[in-house]
């Protein structure tokens, strides 16, 4: 299989249990569709906190203009164009998507860096949970309660609609 990010030859390697391409040349990594959510899901290699921190650090949440960021790379699975992606949304890391495959280019150490985000995400979740557990209860209730209202709203105006309309009829 070609690298899309420059012109070596990939080859098949085992990461984590699954078969992923990499490129000898720029270090660039390959993974079908898929295969990204089983390798951060499996956590075999753990990362310690001093790697996370040190991933955290360098990954901050940052705007990116994705239309800047999307190299358009050739799909080395179907040939279709790559768009670039912000993974998680906001995380900086961008990641290059196959729309047709869904395929995902990751340039080098991109793969170990999302893994240290993903945990550490995971492993700050309880402490999050327990900070903004009572906000989240709040706004649940809140949200429960205007879905009330809009459907007692709705049915009055489904009554009065169907008032007019059996009016009309006698």
């Amino acid at each position: 299989m070609q690298c899309p990010g420059c012109p070596a030859t990939m080859r098949t390697i085992s990461y984590e249990g699954i078969q992923i391409e990499t490129c000898p040349s720029c270090e660039g990594e390959w993974l079908d569709g898929g295969e990204l959510r089983h390798i951060v899901r499996a956590r075999e290699t753990r990362f310690n906190e001093q790697e996370r921190r040190a991933v955290a650090a360098a990954v901050k949440i940052t705007p990116v203009d994705l239309m800047d960021a999307d190299r358009n790379l050739v799909c080395p699975k179907c040939g279709g164009l790559t768009d670039a992606r912000n993974y998680g949304g906001d995380s900086g890391i961008i990641v290059d998507r196959c729309p047709e495959c869904h395929g995902i280019w990751l340039d080098g150490r991109e793969l170990e860096k999302i893994q240290m985000l993903v945990e550490g995400w995971e492993d700050g979740l309880p402490d999050d949970l327990k900070q903004f557990a009572p906000r989240l209860r709040q706004i649940e209730r809140e949200v429960e309660h205007a879905a009330r209202v809009n459907v007692s709203r709705f049915r009055f105006v489904n009554t009065l609609i169907n008032g007019i309309l059996d009016f009309g009829m006698e």
